[in-house]
């Protein structure tokens, strides 16, 4: 549930301190009897970005990885922006940061309507671009979560594949280090 749709913003809140409600990321809330699911989060970060803006952008990064449930919510909402769209102009928006990007037609999933990377393209980004302190974290999750089918060597290999990647040594040491970690906990 949103603002607005049937319930203002403060009878939803009244409803979470009541315990019928649980947020999920600012103004989406869900039953407090549901399970808040990747399709909750991906409804509720795309609620932050401007109207207009929707159709344009995929949620990525830790964005991603928070609507996959492998990460915590960031302050600001990633979206990734094709290249070949125009980067207007989206007024006082604080609350997404908009990077420009070559996305490919099997970079995106759609999840509940929303454009959110696919788990692959996820942790390449977040290998690549993620700060320290998140990545490894955020890359064993991934790896962790079966339905998502996205192993630390998998992800490795599509690295090393990639020709003229900035970052890519920085990412590599990053799955090595999440690897290392892996073979630690067995």
């Amino acid at each position: 549930m949103l603002p607005g749709r049937p319930f203002s913003g403060n009878e939803l809140r009244a409803m979470e301190l009541d315990g019928l409600l649980v947020n999920v990321l600012e103004g989406g809330y869900v039953g407090a009897m549901d399970t808040v699911t990747p399709a909750h989060r991906a409804l509720a970060a795309a609620a932050l970005v401007p109207e207009g803006f929707r159709h344009k952008v995929a949620l990525g990064r830790m964005t991603a990885a928070w609507v996959y449930g492998c990460a915590e919510p960031a302050e600001k909402i990633a979206v990734l922006l094709d290249h070949r769209y125009r980067a207007t102009s989206q007024g006082r928006c604080r609350a997404i940061h908009i990077h420009e990007v070559m996305l490919g037609p099997s970079d995106t999933v759609s999840m509940a309507g929303v454009a959110v990377t696919s788990p692959l393209r996820t942790a390449l980004d977040i290998a690549v671009h993620a700060p320290e302190e998140d990545a490894v974290p955020a890359l064993l999750a991934l790896s962790s979560a079966p339905a998502l089918k996205c192993p630390l060597g998998y992800v490795r290999q599509a690295l090393q594949s990639r020709d003229r990647l900035p970052g890519k040594a920085r990412a590599l040491e990053r799955i090595a280090a999440a690897l290392a970690a892996r073979a630690g906990e067995a």
